[in-house]
Parts: C-alpha cells; sequence; structure tokens
C-alpha cells in the first residue's frame, strides 16, 4: 500500500493500490453480485491523479444500508481512520462518500439487486426553468438581506448577503453544463473561471452600508452573466434597487 507524502496528501496511483482490498472484500460477501469501477479510476492511470477519488457501484443481494455500513467499518480499520463522510439512503441504493484521515476519497454506491426494472428516467429540466428558480432564490435572500440591514441586524444580514454569490456561481456552473454538455469537469482553468474571480472585488458584507453595497456589486455580476450567457433569463432588478435606494436613504 502506497503512503502519504510529506505533504500529508495521498500519493499518486493509490486508487490502484486500494482496489485488491475492495475486490477482496466484494468476493468474501455472499450477499456481493457485482462490483464495478467507474470514474477515473476505471479509464487507466493516465486519468488519474491524486485529487482522482476511487468510486465504484455494488451489487447486492442483501439489504444495502448494512452492507455500506460494513464497507465504511472495513475502510476505517484496513485504509485508515474516517475523517469525513456523506450518505444519502433511499429504499432500493445507499450511496457514501469517505474521506479518509490521508485525505484519500472513496465513494461507494450499494445497489439492491432485486430492484429489476431500471427507475424511469427524468429528462433534465430546461436551463431556462433552472435559471428561473435560482433568480428567484436570488431575488428572495437580497431583499431579506436588504430588510436586515435596514433594521441594523448585522448578523443575519451578512448570512443572508453573503448566499448571493453562492446563487451566481450555481447560475454559472449551470450554464457552463449546457455549454459544454455535461456536468463532470475534470480539471478548471477554463474561461468560466472569470466569473469566480470577478467576485473577488465584493464589498464585505459585515456592516449595514457594506451589506448593500455587496447586494448590488452581486446583482450587478448577475446580471452581466445573463446578460451575456443567457438573455432571455434577464429580468427587472428595479423593486431590489429602489429597496437599496431607500435602504442608504435611511441610513444617510
Amino acid at each position: 500500500m502506497t503512503t502519504p507524502t510529506a505533504q500529508g496528501l495521498p500519493p499518486v496511483g493509490w486508487q490502484h493500490d486500494a482496489l485488491p482490498l475492495l475486490r477482496a472484500w466484494a468476493a468474501a460477501e455472499p450477499h456481493i453480485r457485482d462490483l464495478r469501477v467507474h470514474g477515473s479510476a476505471a479509464e487507466g492511470a493516465e486519468g488519474l491523479d491524486r485529487w482522482s477519488d476511487l468510486d465504484f457501484v455494488v451489487t447486492s443481494s442483501s439489504a444495502p444500508q448494512t452492507l455500506a455500513d460494513d464497507f465504511a467499518g472495513l475502510a476505517s480499520s484496513s485504509l485508515g481512520p474516517i475523517y469525513t463522510s456523506s450518505r444519502i439512503d433511499d429504499e432500493h441504493s445507499v450511496g457514501i462518500r469517505l474521506v479518509l484521515r490521508d485525505l484519500r476519497r472513496i465513494d461507494l454506491t450499494v445497489r439492491s439487486a432485486t430492484v429489476r426494472e431500471p427507475a424511469p428516467a427524468v429528462p433534465p429540466r430546461e436551463t431556462r426553468e433552472v435559471l428561473a428558480e435560482l433568480v428567484n432564490a436570488y431575488r428572495f435572500d437580497a431583499v431579506l438581506a436588504a430588510v436586515k440591514a435596514a433594521r441594523g441586524d448585522v448578523l443575519i444580514g451578512s448570512h443572508m448577503a453573503l448566499q448571493l454569490p453562492r446563487h451566481l456561481l450555481v447560475a454559472a456552473m449551470v450554464l457552463r453544463d449546457r455549454d459544454t454538455g455535461t456536468n463532470h469537469h475534470r480539471h478548471g482553468h477554463t474561461a468560466w473561471d472569470s466569473w469566480a474571480h470577478r467576485l473577488a472585488a465584493a464589498p464585505q458584507p459585515y456592516s449595514p452600508p457594506a451589506i448593500t453595497a455587496a447586494i448590488r456589486f452581486h446583482t450587478h455580476v448577475l446580471h452581466h452573466l445573463l446578460a451575456e450567457q443567457a438573455p432571455e433569463a434577464v429580468g427587472d432588478e428595479q423593486p431590489l434597487l429602489a429597496l437599496l435606494d431607500a435602504v442608504d436613504s435611511a441610513a444617510a
């Protein structure tokens, strides 16, 4: 088994070193019908770097929840302590994502073999619909942030204002996915990163005037993003801007 680098990061190639342990576990489990490696680890060494996770899917004739718990225990005892994790359960499958203490990442999906008919495919949502929801959420949080600034509630006003760049970045992600035809992006350093770079100039929303300034800034950037990439999603932000004017005038 490879060991962490001097910097504490996992070494290149750790995924292939871990695979024999996973396959031995699957072979010893009578309820496991199949184990398949997915993602970059299945594509060959040329697709791997130390940041790649190890992603695999198991088909089980037993309860997926029990098998997922067993694997988490195996990973902790045989690969190293678990630093953090996430889990998603539904009736027929369990997905667990483990981050080990040395920062190796392992994703396991356990699916029930008793589900013979695949779930009906859900058609992808239209980009226009997704953007409309994002803009609506942006406006709602922006209005709440402005009202809290008007009342001098910097704590909640700051919290709500800090939601705005997140909505904006999600909109940029949706548009990038639309243009590239995928939501799987192994590397950055594309023109889309410029929308994140622009947010570095945003005012820090930790006072009432700074909260309204941050809302104006992010609303301006959102408008430019939509005008450039999705003109059909551009809306009228005059109600929000009028509210910001009123808040600023009351504080003057």
